[in-house]
């Protein structure tokens, strides 16, 4: 078949929704011919990653520009990331029509950024539709609204107030009344959906490959927290966390940067854990996976995550995850049922903290040993897309 996908997100090496996007391209090749809709600053860089691979002729870029460099891409407020998100979408969109009048595709795939609530170029093409994984929908729990701040509690309520709208009366309408298949990434957001398809859920966090980690350390005590420092993250809840966490060789290693770290450095100071949180900055991803591998636990307390590679990168490597049950990183737990694993249910602060630290606790008392090797997941995230794009085809 002759698939087209869009891609705006697609690089590798670079985690995320890059690393989907990516490895959806890759997926994609393996049977098809693939034309791919992306960024066109990651042109050069998948270009020399599939370089002289046996899928490489089966793979044509087109590079789409965004209109910004990386350091203005890295100063997007939500808002100013949406609007240039949106016209990158209309852009790829007349492309996506130019290529099917000289293609003539079988199957069009909308991948990397997927929302319930956004624009799908590739929707626009009249020929059969996958979506997905498609996110947006889980919302933060009430209780733990406070954890949020100011700043952030703004910005979730705004979220709120453009999100359902958009996904009922905006251009999201096309791909969900049309896609033939849908991979939502977790239930909650299945449940905002409104089309006639097929509507399968599974995380886009199962395209991990992590084959070359092979960890040289033993298994330490530190639990590591990896992500950028905004609100909805919830970095404050493992810094809360950290006040019930009995185990006294335990250190809390935060890996990523952002806007809440001098929340977060002065919550350390006030609750008398400055000694017990370290902020390590950003890694590498082979640095930051090698570390992974030997935490002690890796702690997830986002309060609307849809997905969350970190999370299964680190039960892959047989690390144990605490989380809360919510949104993505449960359906991700359910796919590595032989890593040790706890989703806690979202109290308010200080219960949801100490039910963390208690995990947190359990964990370091009877600490698995390190992995030489990644388990799988259940499903292949390859296999499901080939048989979509067949189902799709067929539905038609």
């Amino acid at each position: 078949m002759r698939i087209l996908l869009s891609a705006l997100a697609c690089e590798p090496g670079k985690g995320s929704e890059l690393e989907v996007g990516f490895r959806a391209m890759l997926a994609a090749a393996l049977k098809h011919e693939v034309w791919v809709l992306t960024n066109a600053d990651s042109v050069r860089p998948v270009a020399a990653a599939i370089a002289g691979s046996e899928a490489a002729s089966r793979i044509h870029l087109e590079g789409i520009e965004f209109g910004l460099d990386e350091n203005a891409f890295s100063r997007l407020t939500s808002a100013s990331f949406h609007w240039y998100y949106d016209r990158w979408q209309r852009r790829a969109a007349a492309r996506a029509l130019e290529l099917d009048r000289q293609v003539d595709f079988d199957v069009v795939h909308h991948v990397t950024l997927a929302c319930y609530w956004t624009r799908a170029a590739a929707a626009i093409v009249d020929k059969p539709l996958v979506w997905g994984p498609v996110g947006g929908g889980v919302e933060t729990p009430w209780r733990l609204l406070p954890e949020l701040g100011l700043r952030g509690l703004g910005e979730d309520l705004g979220r709120l107030a453009i999100r359902r709208p958009m996904g009922r009366i905006g251009p999201a309408r096309r791909p969900q009344q049309k896609a033939g298949v849908t991979f939502a990434q977790n239930t909650a957001t299945a449940g905002r959906l409104n089309g006639g398809g097929e509507v399968v859920v599974l995380s886009n966090a199962t395209v991990i490959d992590l084959d070359p980690v092979r960890p040289s350390t033993p298994r330490t005590k530190d639990i590591y927290l990896v992500g950028r420092l905004v609100p909805w993250k919830a970095p404050i809840l493992a810094v809360r966390a950290m006040r019930y966490v009995r185990e006294p060789d335990c250190v809390l290693r935060i890996c990523g940067d952002g806007p809440e770290r001098r929340r977060l450095e002065r919550a350390a100071r006030r609750w008398g854990v400055q000694d017990r949180v370290s902020f390590d900055g950003w890694f590498t991803r082979d640095a930051l996976l090698e570390r992974i591998a030997s935490a002690g636990a890796l702690i997830h307390p986002a309060l609307h995550e849809e997905a969350g590679l970190c999370v299964a990168e680190a039960l892959a490597m047989g690390t144990p995850v605490v989380c809360l049950n919510r949104g993505g990183p449960p359906a991700i737990l359910t796919e590595w049922p032989d890593t040790r694993s706890i989703a806690v249910e979202p109290a308010d602060a200080s219960s949801t903290a100490r039910a963390m630290a208690a995990a947190v606790d359990d964990f370091l008392a009877d600490p698995p040993e390190v992995r030489q090797s990644p388990l799988r997941p259940r499903r292949s995230f390859e296999e499901e897309l080939l048989q979509a794009y067949d189902r799709a085809v067929g539905a038609v």
